[in-house]
């Protein structure tokens, strides 16, 4: 089932091997697509991935997660896109936009979240300050407006950023939105600000156009994170792609019998059971074995891949003829491909002297 078709409105994606989205740092000129965003994402589909994931692509430019991030907050940005899209289109895959507010991780800032509130990131307190109703809509339109140029440059479509700490996810959990009004309390009330998004989105791009969200499937509870997936789904959301939210540190207890997996992929295993859209896991699924193990026992229906590619972009290819790829070393305490560039990466550097 690994390397089986699938169908996701007008993209056929040929196998489930995902490339998730992946920051690659300094290579845009002023927040603009280079030609080492083109060559990357090309590389990517050459090596035989069935779905491609953008990098976060910005809504508002002092909402960056990085000075350096890829721009989509006005029209200028849309020919660089359609250059990623065609580079992609035209080694036969289908590619999704992922698009994104950095709300407490803002750069340079403010740092708008639901509610006010102190966290902690990268050891120091940072200072959230809590959105006004005004606001809270003048970001959905951003996000609406973003998905319209995507629409425009030729992506298939586009996946809500609704993890990883950034704006969206701090609407999800109830312990960063602490709002009484109606965008916090109850998880549909937690969750209004993406389904307006995606509802909204639906309405200006047509049902041909993917909507997709990328949110930490425990948000606050396992519960919580599947009665959000239903609303999702009943939003005309195509599919889900589970990781964690407002905390690397929201998990769900593992049972025995699912051991071998981490609580992200756990939960997302879990979220598959109770929707009927797709279900991408993600996070430590870096062997084929672990890979196909996934997929063709049917527990989800993608797995998405980040490390395993960046290493050796023909992971997918070699995989499916049975040649061992490049192995990623695991860099701690971060990817050093996409810190820097591709001649930071060991397995890379290790693959050419190889060769050499």
């Amino acid at each position: 089932m690994l390397f089986s078709e699938y169908k996701l409105k007008g993209v056929t994606a040929k196998n489930r091997i995902v490339f998730p989205p992946v920051v690659c740092m300094n290579f845009t000129e002023n927040n603009r697509v280079t030609e080492k965003n083109v060559e990357h994402y090309r590389n990517v589909a050459k090596g035989g991935a069935g779905l491609i994931i953008t990098e976060a692509i910005c809504v508002e430019p002092t909402a960056r997660l990085h000075p350096t991030q890829i721009a989509a907050w006005d029209d200028e940005s849309i020919e660089g896109l359609s250059k990623i899209a065609k580079a992609v289109h035209d080694e036969g895959l289908g590619i999704i936009a992922q698009i994104h507010h950095g709300g407490i991780q803002s750069v340079p800032g403010p740092k708008k979240v639901p509610s006010d509130i102190t966290a902690t990131l990268y050891g120091k307190p940072v200072d959230g300050i809590g959105m006004t109703k005004e606001e809270i809509k003048k970001v959905e339109q951003q996000f609406v407006d973003t998905a319209i140029r995507c629409k425009k440059a030729g992506m298939d479509g586009v996946e809500l950023h609704g993890a990883h700490t950034y704006l969206l996810s701090y609407f999800l959990s109830d312990n960063t939105n602490k709002r009484t009004d109606e965008y916090g309390g109850s998880v549909e009330n937690r969750a209004r600000l993406p389904l307006d998004i995606m509802k909204r989105i639906r309405k200006e791009c047509g049902d041909d156009f993917i909507i997709g969200i990328r949110y930490g499937g425990a948000m606050t509870s396992l519960e919580d994170g599947i009665a959000a997936a239903k609303m999702f789904e009943a939003a005309g959301c195509d599919y889900l792609h589970v990781s964690y939210g407002a905390s690397p540190r929201e998990q769900v207890p593992v049972p025995e019998e699912y051991s071998e997996w981490n609580s992200m992929v756990y939960t997302a295993i879990m979220i598959k059971k109770e929707v009927n859209i797709p279900v991408i896991a993600v996070n430590n699924i870096d062997t084929a074995e672990r890979a196909h193990k996934l997929v063709d026992s049917g527990m989800v229906d993608f797995v998405a891949l980040a490390r395993p590619i960046l290493a050796d972009y023909e992971w997918p290819n070699k995989v499916k003829a049975g040649i061992e790829p490049n192995p990623c070393f695991h860099c701690k305490p971060a990817c050093r491909w996409f810190m820097g560039a591709l001649v930071n990466c060991p397995a890379r550097k290790a693959a050419a002297k190889k060769q050499a």
